[in-house]
């Protein structure tokens, strides 16, 4: 078995959905096994998705265990010579996992490997490539001098900024939403440290790789999309709480002693005043938000199979909202909707992403899928819908 991948969902059903059928193209050359790990989720992602994907094994959990316990309950089960852990909210281009391995397989001090990945919009997100939280990292980067000096090795050492994006390189920290990690690397250093329930346990692993003799890799010749914190609410204070404590975790655990004691003071400032920040946005309505869910949807799509009816609704929590399909997209108003599968490829429709979602508003559909995704807004949550037909609506 050459790869085994682990998705840990939670109420996230219909990117899980657009995810899998991804992997199903990305896994067409490799040996692998998928796992999802349902974190008693209450949208009836299990009962949903396991007819549709069949070829995956599913462990539903009784309570939400976290983040990193549901991956470690998968992980004993693993056969793959290598582990990717990958969020659902993510759609992984044909070719990521593949090229991903074989830079693995010709790389064998790189323990960890990254991903370029883009948002909903197809926008570069930085944390592709991330430093180690020092002190002075995270201070610049409170500072916003990272934004002043967006290529500096000191100033922008937070995202990395020194490094091209379309240049692998050797990085500190891989991102939690595409970790690929050498199964025998993880043997030996262990999983997810379990006391990390959410956020801080990829640094925590990408800190114990590198501990261990090895590297971490940001791989830049593929991509995903990930939509980022669909199961979260990243503006809440529970995710202020969460996410801070979970830095603080980090420092006691790996700067200990009468010399860092200066280091953890520093950090735990640099914390507080972010955690702070956050909470004044939060109180000023300053939050991540939902996309409005609109009276219809007036789409130009690219790429639908021709011999496929298209749907006449769309299911958007519980509301009918009917579709209006265009021959072009000359109109304002007229969104894209973009469809990968047939004889559009999924590394194609990021392209198509990254020209147009500037201008246009851009769905995401994946062929013999039910639903499509919508993500146009970095500071709002993105849209899931369901196809419907006449006799369903």
């Amino acid at each position: 078995m050459q790869l085994s991948i682990i998705i840990v969902n939670y109420k996230v059903r219909l990117f899980a959905e657009q995810c899998l059928a991804s992997l199903r193209l990305a896994t067409k050359h490799l040996q692998a096994e998928i796992f999802v790990v349902d974190n008693n989720s209450d949208d009836g992602s299990v009962a949903y998705l396991q007819p549709l994907f069949p070829e995956v094994t599913f462990i539903a959990k009784a309570h939400n265990i976290g983040f990193a316990c549901a991956n470690n309950d998968a992980l004993w089960r693993c056969k793959g010579e290598y582990v990717l852990f990958l969020n659902p909210d993510t759609i992984v281009a044909e070719d990521a996992l593949s090229t991903s391995v074989a830079y693995m397989q010709a790389h064998p001090r790189c323990g960890g490997l990254g991903i370029q990945m883009l948002d909903g919009a197809g926008r570069f997100l930085p944390e592709s490539k991330r430093g180690f939280p020092s002190p002075a990292t995270s201070l610049y980067k409170q500072l916003g001098l990272y934004k002043l000096f967006p290529t500096s090795p000191r100033f922008a050492r937070y995202y990395m900024g020194h490094l091209p994006q379309h240049t692998t390189a050797e990085v500190d920290v891989l991102a939690g939403a595409y970790m690929l990690v050498r199964k025998s690397v993880l043997d030996t250093i262990g999983g997810f440290d379990e006391k990390f329930f959410m956020y801080g346990e990829d640094i925590d692993l990408s800190y114990r790789i590198k501990q261990a003799g090895f590297y971490n890799a940001y791989f830049a010749y593929s991509a995903i999309i990930h939509f980022k914190g669909e199961s979260t609410a990243k503006g809440s204070m529970n995710y202020v709480r969460v996410f801070y404590q979970a830095m603080q975790l980090f420092v006691q655990k790996h700067f200990q002693g009468s010399g860092a004691f200066l280091y953890r003071s520093l950090l735990y400032l640099g914390i507080s005043t972010r955690a702070g920040i956050s909470a004044v946005g939060r109180i000023l309505g300053k939050k991540l938000t939902q996309q409005e869910v609109p009276a219809a949807v007036v789409w130009h799509a690219i790429g639908w199979p021709p011999m496929v009816a298209k749907p006449l609704f769309l299911r958007i929590n519980e509301q009918l909202i009917p579709i209006h399909w265009k021959d072009d997209a000359s109109d304002n108003d007229t969104a894209l909707l973009l469809v990968a599968g047939y004889d559009v490829t999924i590394a194609q429709m990021m392209q198509l992403l990254q020209q147009h979602a500037a201008q246009k508003t851009c769905w995401v559909h994946l062929v013999q899928t039910n639903s499509v995704l919508m993500s146009n807004d970095k500071n709002k949550a993105g849209l899931s819908a369901m196809f419907a037909d006449v006799e369903t609506a």
